[in-house]
């Protein structure tokens, strides 16, 4: 069977995405290089290093075009330089109307089915396509460079919905695969979107060769949507396959994973274990119990239900009070939309009316935290909880559920994890709630809490050798090797 390694062989990875691996940022008089957080950065780095690859992103360090040349490409990483950085400059307007305003206002909702907060406008949909066509020029070039025929380009996320279908156009020999990072949805949501827009949408998708999704219900939600609105596609929901303009566009289901052994090592080590030991001591001494909730202040995450469980917890269980408390760690995110600003001022008036209205001298029932904190703070939190809430009102995986299991070393943490997370089709043993249902949110906190020892210790084993064994490095070689194993296929038939 073929190896990653195998790639540089059979010609370059070309890698698109928003974010870029290294931001060169300018401090006063010098210049630092910074690489984001993030586990797919981390996984897709080693990944282009070993295959000599050109990863193409959006230029956003504020250095970055000094330490690039004419054309936006750099040699990274800057100690070890072995694959191609292109990077792609936007102005601030396409910015502002390509990513704030219909990735973020129009797709991002849209996805996760939450319409309330869908606006669409016109200016934004005109810059996403401008954007997207910036970007397909780009990876259109360097396909050209590397050789048409030999070059595989792989796509992420909703960013990019048209880039395909214009990279197609622009070199059609070349294999084209991307992976859709958040929920696609059904037809009757799709249709929100303006005629014109959402043909063009899924269009621009079949330009693919490959399209990855996390679960196979959102596969099948896209070929559902393109047997409504594409009549001259013929699609076949049992192969996942989709037959247009004379292609067969392959559609699969591959679940995201974190780097388990990275969060196990974080927990077991000094730091980790002492900031576990530091939080029980603090909050889960005498047989009190700590819950943890991990998440970016996004209104897909379910933060403001998941709040009014513990309210009607406390409420309807007053025997609780002061037996257990819940560190909420709520990092800032994409604060420059309205909705985001709202949220935040809920969470905040929630978190304050409850600690006042249950608290005591010597018991806060929520410690808020909405900064961002790093993987070994973080580690230690996971570690250190008893449980651990997820209520996302729709999400395409969940990784912080993942991560929670990973950082499980003491195997004493209950795991209550909303129904519409892809994670909840994925992982068994988790207590499953429904977030949009607050007397059974609050009882499945309540069995959480009671849960036995042993009962607690068996199934968080069963989950942690579950994701042990299907960890990111093991998502990312499953779709390559099977784009690979298409295009060779491809490459086959045309001979």
């Amino acid at each position: 069977m073929a190896t990653l390694t195998d790639f540089a062989e059979h010609g370059p990875l070309i890698l698109l995405s928003n974010r870029e691996p290294y931001e060169h940022i300018r401090r006063g008089s010098t210049i630092e290089v910074r690489q984001p957080a993030g586990g797919l950065v981390s996984a897709l780095d080693p990944t282009m290093r070993r295959t000599s690859g050109i990863w193409v992103a959006w230029g956003s360090g504020s250095a970055d075009r000094e330490t690039s040349d004419e054309r936006g490409r750099v040699r990274v990483p800057p100690d070890d330089p072995s694959y191609t950085l292109h990077r792609v400059w936007l102005e601030d307007e396409h910015t502002e109307g390509y990513y704030q305003g219909f990735a973020n206002s129009a797709l991002w909702p849209l996805c996760h089915m939450l319409i309330q907060h869908f606006q669409f406008r016109s200016e934004h949909w005109k810059s996403y396509r401008a954007v997207n066509e910036r970007f397909a020029l780009a990876v259109a070039e360097e396909a050209d460079n590397a050789g048409a025929d030999r070059a595989m380009v792989w796509i992420h996320d909703y960013h990019f919905g048209l880039v395909p279908a214009m990279l197609h156009r622009l070199v059609p020999k070349l294999f084209i695969h991307q992976f859709w990072h958040i929920p696609f949805p059904p037809p009757d949501l799709l249709r929100l979107l303006p005629v014109q827009v959402h043909d063009t949408l899924l269009r621009g998708l079949l330009g693919n060769d490959l399209l990855e999704f996390h679960t196979e219900r959102y596969a099948v939600n896209f070929i559902d949507c393109v047997a409504a609105f594409v009549p001259e596609a013929r699609v076949s929901p049992e192969r996942l396959s989709i037959n247009y303009e004379g292609r067969t566009i392959s559609v699969g289901a591959f679940p995201i994973s974190i780097d388990f052994e990275r969060y196990e090592s974080l927990a077991l080590a000094e730091e980790g274990a002492s900031r576990a030991s530091l939080l029980r001591e603090r909050y889960a001494r005498d047989g009190r119990q700590l819950g943890v909730c991990v998440d970016r202040t996004d209104y897909t995450k379910g933060i403001p239900e998941r709040l009014r469980a513990l309210e009607l917890l406390w409420t309807e269980h007053p025997e609780l009070r002061s037996r257990v408390t819940f560190i909420v760690v709520a990092t800032p995110s994409r604060s420059e939309l309205e909705a985001y600003r709202t949220l935040e001022s809920e969470v905040v008036s929630l978190v304050m009316s409850i600690n006042e209205h249950f608290g005591t001298a010597d018991w806060t029932p929520i410690v808020l935290i909405n900064e961002n904190i790093d993987a070994e703070l973080l580690a230690g939190v996971y570690r250190a909880g008893d449980l651990c809430l997820v209520s996302s009102l729709q999400d395409g995986m969940n990784l912080v559920a993942k991560e929670f299991i990973a950082c499980q070393t003491d195997e004493r943490g209950v795991l209550v994890l909303s129904r519409f997370t892809g994670a909840a089709e994925e992982i068994d043993d988790a207590v499953l709630i429904n977030p949009f249902n607050v007397d059974g949110f609050m009882a499945g906190i309540v069995t959480a809490l009671r849960m036995p020892a042993d009962e607690r210790r068996r199934r968080m084993r069963r989950m942690r050798e579950r994701i042990r064994r299907a960890t990111i490095f093991d998502w990312l070689e499953t779709i390559l090797m099977r784009a690979r194993a298409l295009m060779e296929k491809r490459s086959g038939a045309r001979v």
